[in-house]
This record gives structure tokens, C-alpha cells and sequence, in this order.
């Protein structure tokens, strides 16, 4: 009877609609108005692209594209491949493998607001232990987030740490999820680890690696928590993301225009990078 009611599925699914375009629709269309809305022409309804050409000529603008880029490349490169590293090498742990999955996750449980007070504290440059510990190498220690060669490092260092084990997590389950019969197939025709991973897993967990990827980059690419604390942007703009100036335009400059077109830019970035990936997913799954 339900099979044959078409409506009965829709009115079920009505509310949630409802739900996620109210709080989803209304938003983005006034973060449009706002954008596109002429400051200066008296006008409700009017339209102009000044605030977007006025972004576009200053160069604070194109330095955070440069430290988001950065940021997030980097970021996403390394944590993958560590947590590729980690779920490949766990496929030949024998015993303590429940031990091992509870220690690996333990930083994605901590709160990026907490890790960052956590680690502001550790590589603090007279009292942290960072550079204690580096004392006993011999290595005079680094002004870790203070300084502006070593400031962006140090962000990435510790998002790094962070979000490596929700690559690992889901890497580590695409790799359980292979048939058995793989490995042993491989490892009766004599092929080691490294080959084996190369041609017979990585095709065949192709597209949970391009999900990870993606996720692992729009989290990056949104980050906001731990740079804040750690470096607030600082020192002078060397760790100033596109997501941190929004936020001192919104909030310690009251400039919502400026912070509605650098939340356009980042809307439309995230498409633009995500939409590849999603066409080759599609594409996987026809075939």
C-alpha cells in the first residue's frame, strides 16, 4: 500500500526540506544581496560588482588566496598520504590492533579550539616544551608561532596532527572492506607490499581516496579554529586565511559587504575544486 501512495515518501521528507532550505536558501541568497548591493545608490534593489573589483585590487586580498592555498595544500597532501601510510601498515598488525585504533584517534576527539590552546602552550618559545626537548639534540629551539618563516609552518604542523586520523579512519576502512582473496592472491604470486599496494588496492579504492581527498580539503580549506588561537592571523598577515580575514571583517571591522564577497569567493572555490572530483565518483560508479 505504501509502495503505491507516491505522496506518502514526500510527505515524510517534506519537513526536512522545508528545514534545510530555510536555513540553508535564506542565508546564501542575503549573503548574495549583500554582496552584489550598491552601497551608495539609495537603492533596495540594486546591483553592482564594486565590491568584488575593489577585493580584487588589493594585494592583503591575493596574500590570503596565497596562505589559503598553502595552507590548505599542504595540509591535505601530507595528512593523506600519513594517513594512507598508517591504515596500509595496520593491515599487517597481527596483535593490539584495538589498542592501536583507540591511540591514532585520540586527536581527532580533542576540540580544534582545545588542540590549539594545547599546542599554543607546547610550542610557546621560552617555556614550551618544543623547544625544551630540542635542548637535549643540541638545537637552540624556534619562535615557533611568533615568527613569520616558521608561523604557517607550525599551523600546518599541528591541523596536520589533528585530522591525519579521520584519513586514517577512512582509509583504514576502504582497506577492510577489499576481499580477502586480494592479498592472498598477491601474496601467492610473490608481489611485495609496495607493489601490491600500487596496482591492485589503490585502483580499487580509488574513489574513497578521491572522498577522502575531498574531505579532508574542504576541511582544511575552512579551518578557522586552531590558526585563530594559535597565531590569530599573525605575525603581520604570514597566517591569514581567506576564513580568518571574513572574520575580522565581520567582527572586529563591521564590514559585512567585504565579508559577504570573501564568503562568494569561498562558496564558488569549494564548488569549483569539489565539482572534478564528484564528476569522477559519478563517472566510476556507471561504469
Amino acid at each position: 500500500m505504501l509502495r503505491q501512495n507516491t505522496y506518502f515518501p514526500l510527505f515524510l521528507t517534506a519537513p526536512v526540506v522545508i528545514a534545510l532550505f530555510a536555513l540553508l536558501l535564506y542565508p546564501t541568497l542575503y549573503t548574495f544581496y549583500i554582496a552584489f548591493h550598491a552601497p551608495d545608490s539609495g537603492q533596495a534593489f540594486s546591483l553592482s560588482a564594486t565590491m568584488f573589483l575593489d577585493l580584487l585590487r588589493q594585494a592583503d586580498f591575493w596574500n590570503n588566496v596565497v596562505v589559503t592555498m598553502k595552507f590548505t595544500v599542504a595540509s591535505t597532501v601530507v595528512s593523506f598520504l600519513f594517513g594512507l601510510s598508517i591504515a596500509y601498515a595496520m593491515e599487517f598488525v597481527r596483535g593490539g590492533k584495538d589498542f592501536f585504533l583507540s591511540v591514532f584517534i585520540i586527536p581527532l576527539a580533542i576540540m580544534p579550539a582545545a588542540s590549539g590552546l594545547i599546542w599554543r602552550t607546547i610550542v610557546e618559545p621560552t617555556s614550551g616544551i618544543a623547544n625544551h626537548l630540542l635542548s637535549f639534540i643540541g638545537v637552540s629551539g624556534f619562535s615557533w608561532a611568533t615568527d613569520s618563516s616558521t608561523a604557517l609552518f607550525t599551523v600546518i604542523l599541528v591541523d596536520v596532527w589533528q585530522w591525519t586520523p579521520f584519513c586514517f579512519l577512512i582509509l583504514h576502512a576502504g582497506f577492510r572492506s577489499l576481499p580477502p582473496d586480494v592479498h592472498e592472491a598477491a601474496t601467492i604470486d610473490g608481489a611485495r607490499p609496495l607493489r601490491e599496494l600500487w596496482d591492485i588496492s589503490l585502483p580499487l579504492l580509488t574513489n574513497v581516496l578521491i572522498i577522502t581527498a575531498i574531505f579532508r580539503f574542504m576541511e582544511a580549506f575552512k579551518a578557522f579554529d586552531t590558526t585563530y588561537i594559535i597565531t590569530q592571523g599573525g605575525p603581520g598577515s604570514s597566517t591569514e586565511t581567506l576564513v580568518l580575514r571574513a572574520y575580522k571583517e565581520a567582527f572586529q571591522f563591521y564590514r559585512p559587504a567585504i565579508t559577504s564577497v570573501i564568503g562568494l569567493w569561498l562558496l564558488i572555490s569549494t564548488v569549483l575544486c569539489t565539482r572534478y572530483a564528484g564528476d569522477r565518483i559519478a563517472k566510476g560508479d556507471t561504469e
